[in-house]
C-alpha cells in the first residue's frame, strides 16, 4: 500500500455507490453547504461499510500501510488555519478532518491549500478508526502502534508519525 493505492481505495469505495459518487464530484466542484453535510452522512455510513470491506481483504502489512497514511493525512492537515472553518472541541476538528481525508484526493487537496473551502462542521467521526476496527476484525485484537508499527516500512515509506 503507498499512498496512491491509499487513495484509490477510498475513490473505488465512492464509486460503489455511483450516485454518491456523482454527489461528491459535485460536492468538490460546488462547495455548496447543505451537499457537504448530505455526504458527510453518506461518508459515516454507506461509504465507510465500503472502505471497510476492502479493508478487511488487505493483507497485513497493507493494512498496517493504510493505517499510517491515514494518520499522516490526518496530521497533516491538523493545523489552525483548518480549524478555524472547520470549528469544534480538539475531537470535533478530528472527526472534520477526517471527513476531510473521506472525500478523498481531490477534496483532501482542495481543503490543504485552500483551507477557507473546509465546510464548519462537517465530520465523518468513523472514517479516523476505520483503520484500526478493521485490524481488530482481521487479527482479533487492537492494533498497537508500538508493537505493529512495522517501523521499518513506515520509514522507508516516511508514514510515521512517533
Amino acid at each position: 500500500m503507498d499512498e496512491q493505492q491509499f487513495w484509490a481505495l477510498i475513490d473505488a469505495s465512492w464509486k460503489d455507490i455511483p450516485g454518491a459518487d456523482k454527489m461528491r464530484q459535485t460536492g468538490i466542484r460546488t462547495n455548496e453547504p447543505e451537499l457537504i453535510f448530505e455526504l458527510s452522512e453518506l461518508l459515516s455510513v454507506e461509504i465507510a461499510s465500503c472502505i471497510k470491506t476492502r479493508l478487511l481483504d488487505l493483507e497485513k502489512a497493507d493494512l498496517v500501510r493504510f493505517i499510517r497514511i491515514l494518520e499522516a493525512k490526518l496530521h497533516q492537515i491538523n493545523r489552525e488555519e483548518i480549524h478555524f472553518y472547520t470549528d469544534g472541541s480538539d475531537e470535533g476538528f478530528l472527526y472534520c478532518r477526517a471527513f476531510i481525508v473521506g472525500m478523498g484526493e481531490a477534496y483532501f487537496n482542495l481543503i490543504d491549500r485552500h483551507p477557507a473551502y473546509a465546510t464548519c462542521d462537517a465530520e465523518a467521526e468513523i472514517i479516523s478508526f476505520i483503520g484500526y476496527a478493521a485490524y481488530s476484525d482481521n487479527f482479533g485484537h487492537e492494533f498497537h502502534r508500538d508493537a505493529d508499527n512495522l517501523s521499518a516500512l513506515d520509514a522507508a515509506e516516511g508514514y510515521s508519525l512517533n
